[in-house]
């Protein structure tokens, strides 16, 4: 069996505090060897590499000079603290938008600045699937990683690996707020950021169909759906145009020749906001909603396996969904009415937000 290379951070002190617990957890999963594969029982030999970053802008973006400077890693977890956290909490989304509410260790605060401007930046796996009982601990997921140094790495992470040519998708990485020593052990913390990782490197029981769907915004708070054709697979209920990504394609690539296919629109897939798994039968699929960039008009769009398609919004969400899509249209009502309102981004499902990140 091939020994899985995995990067684990932590930060170093801040703020105040003498430590700080994800450098001590990050400290301890550096002498792994091995980890149990979280569906099978089986074991699986790891290889990680380990970095304390500093709490500054250089810390921050280290990670992501790394992939840029083309290192590679089966996965990477970044792990921070969470002073106000009871338990761990699974981070979703990273924040296009930073507002410090103290200094970095260097100094540096910045307010209410966007980092690229571009928007947020989603992970490709789905947490939410990952079975509770197989954890130490109770955990929370969250799309609210706060607007401090945590956010930032997350985001600087998420957009260079989206950035680099993986097929069809780059390596899972997903940030975990941990709760201080005095509210969760450092032990019980390690042990939940080793099962973290072994989902990490096995995200569903089997091998997932990769599916894209896109999101296309009219730039005044709608977006685009389409209504399945009779005949058609979840034939009328609504969803995110997309489809399968073929062997050899990226998910930037199949976006765009999906909805260049189904319905002769010209898109530019621009970076992942989140993913779905969804099982049929014995299939499992894992659905990226990908951010599009468009070109066109609604009225020249082409209906191949759709019969209808509609700009709608968070007033638009009682018709049928197909699959799991529901929770990309909730995802992208709160991003939109929280970009409008500057405040802090909801979760994917509605359902599984329990508490909010620092």
């Amino acid at each position: 069996m091939s020994v899985k290379s995995v990067l684990v951070t932590g930060f170093e002190p801040f703020g105040g505090h003498t430590k700080n617990v994800s450098a001590e957890v990050a400290r301890r999963l550096s002498d792994l060897t091995e980890i149990v594969h979280p569906w099978t029982g089986t074991s699986v030999p790891v290889s990680v590499t380990m970095d304390v970053l500093s709490v500054d802008r250089k810390g921050a973006c280290k990670t992501a000079a790394r992939i840029r400077n083309g290192e590679t890693y089966d996965a990477i977890l970044h792990l921070g603290l969470c002073e106000r956290c009871e338990h761990p909490q699974i981070e979703r989304l990273a924040r296009d938008r930073m507002d410090m509410r103290i200094p970095d260790n260097l100094g540096r605060q910045v307010r209410e600045t966007p980092l690229d401007g571009e928007g947020d930046r989603g992970i490709w796996v789905d947490p939410s699937r990952w079975p509770a009982n197989a954890f130490n601990v109770p955990f929370h997921l969250s799309t609210n990683a706060g607007a401090y140094l945590c956010n930032e790495t997350f985001f600087e992470t998420l957009k260079s690996l989206g950035e680099t040519t993986q097929k069809p998708l780059p390596p899972p990485c997903v940030f975990v707020h941990l709760p201080d020593a005095h509210r969760l052990p450092v032990e019980a913390s390690t042990a939940f950021s080793q099962h973290v990782l072994a989902f990490l490197l096995h995200p569903t029981p089997n091998v997932p169909v990769h599916v894209v769907a896109g999101y296309l915004s009219d730039g005044m708070g709608k977006h685009l759906i389409a209504k399945r054709s009779p005949g058609e697979f979840d034939a009328g209920s609504w969803e995110f145009p997309g489809g399968k990504i073929e062997a050899g394609e990226s998910w930037a690539a199949s976006v765009e020749r999906e909805l260049r296919e189904e319905l002769r629109l010209d898109v530019t897939g621009r970076h992942l906001l989140g993913t779905v798994v969804r099982d049929v039968g014995t299939t499992t699929y894992a659905v990226h909603l990908v951010r599009c960039d468009w070109s066109g008009a609604l009225d020249r769009l082409a209906l191949d396996v759709h019969d209808a398609v509609a700009w709608v919004n968070l007033t638009d969400s009682d018709r049928p969904w197909a699959g799991r899509d529901a929770e990309f249209h909730s995802l992208i009502c709160d991003l939109t009415h929280n970009q409008v309102e500057a405040s802090p981004s909801s979760v994917i499902a509605r359902s599984s937000l329990m508490e909010r990140g620092t």
